[in-house]
């Protein structure tokens, strides 16, 4: 390569080529240098990874309202179903006092009459304590 035919873009921003007939360095030097430096590439592995956490992190949220969704579901049915429950014992435990109480009027129960009576003789127990027939009167003040 000769000294006349590298040719320099001038600053002034009209992009006009100038040949220069005695230049300081020699060579080819392109216009723009595409290395990319460690820390861009550590940066977009690092953008990388936090979209693919925030990604987890959206998903895992979902779930996991859904599923206190149907624990709340589940826990308003329970609630539902117990006073249900208690509903319907007390109904059973009314019918079943009216089937005791029809029971008793219809004699199907073991209270029925004596049908016989046994005597037995009078037991001397020895001496039995008198009790007063008057109750003893009690003269109380009011405030004292």
């Amino acid at each position: 390569m000769g000294r006349s035919s590298i040719n320099y873009i001038e600053k002034n921003g009209l992009n006009q080529r100038n040949n220069i007939t005695n230049p300081v360095i020699y060579g080819r030097f392109p216009k723009y240098v595409n290395k990319k430096s460690p820390v861009d590439k550590i940066n977009k592995f690092l953008v990388f990874v936090l979209l693919g956490l925030v990604c987890l992190s959206v998903i895992s949220y979902y779930f996991v309202s859904d599923g206190e969704k149907n624990m709340n579901k589940i826990g308003r049915d329970i609630v539902a179903l117990s006073n249900e429950n208690i509903e319907l014992q007390n109904k059973l435990d009314k019918l079943h006092s009216f089937n005791k109480i029809d029971a008793i009027m219809q004699g199907k129960t073991t209270l029925d009459t004596a049908k016989r009576v046994i005597e037995i003789p009078f037991v001397n127990l020895g001496f039995i304590p008198k009790i007063q027939s008057q109750p003893v009167n009690y003269h109380w003040s009011i405030g004292y």
